[in-house]
């Protein structure tokens, strides 16, 4: 049992250093991918916008579009949008950046 507990100790020390490494992704990224997506897909997003393409982008885990979509989401909904509007919106910026899941 404490064997189990100390390797948990250890892939959630190995997942906050990389949460950290994300969070020192190169800040002009954001600002380069906002012109690739305005160039290849004809939409502008704005800079909050980007920088959660651009983490979901970069980091491996499976779960990262569902977290990219939901805090998008939540930034359309703070500025006005419905929720079905706003989820809506999301999931089809991700899925045109990022791509669908090939799961």
């Amino acid at each position: 049992m404490l064997m189990v507990l100390s390797r948990k100790k250890d892939i959630n020390s190995i997942v906050a250093e990389r949460r950290r490494e994300l969070r020192d992704l190169p800040t002009v990224l954001v600002p380069v991918w906002q012109i690739k997506i305005r160039e290849r897909f004809g939409i502008s997003v704005d800079r909050e916008i980007a920088k959660y393409i651009v983490l979901a982008a970069h980091e491996n885990g499976t779960w990262k579009r569902q977290r990219a979509m939901k805090k998008i989401e939540k930034l359309l909904q703070e500025r006005g949008e419905s929720k079905e509007n706003s989820a809506r919106i999301a999931k089809e910026i991700i899925d045109l950046v990022i791509g669908s899941a090939e799961y």
